[in-house]
């Protein structure tokens, strides 16, 4: 698996999209596409399934001082980003923003 670059292009209705993994909050899967949320609050949604997604950001594997997870069938958090975990297992990203975690992931 290769580093994600920075920027990390992905595919949007309307072109390609340049991110910076590091203002990665969450990922979303949505049918076949996924909705990114940003540091800055921005919710994009890009064509690409979660599955390409988490291979594209090495997920589970130490980038630097980045680390991205896919802590739910649904979900990909970057936990250098998660600030606490609540009493239902939910990361807490910001004041606003929480994610889910399976049991699985929970254990692992």
């Amino acid at each position: 698996m290769r580093a994600p670059s920075v920027p990390l292009i992905l595919r949007t209705a309307h072109g390609p999209y340049f991110f910076n993994a590091r203002t990665l909050l969450r990922i979303d899967a949505e049918d076949k596409v996924a909705r990114i949320t940003t540091t800055d609050g921005q919710r994009i949604v890009v064509l690409h399934p979660l599955s390409d997604l988490e291979e594209r950001l090495c997920c589970g594997q130490r980038i630097g001082d980045m680390l991205f997870a896919r802590t739910h069938r649904s979900c990909i958090v970057a936990l250098h980003h998660v600030q606490a975990v609540d009493l239902e297992r939910n990361l807490v990203l910001d004041e606003q923003l929480v994610a889910p975690m399976s049991k699985r992931a929970w254990r692992s």
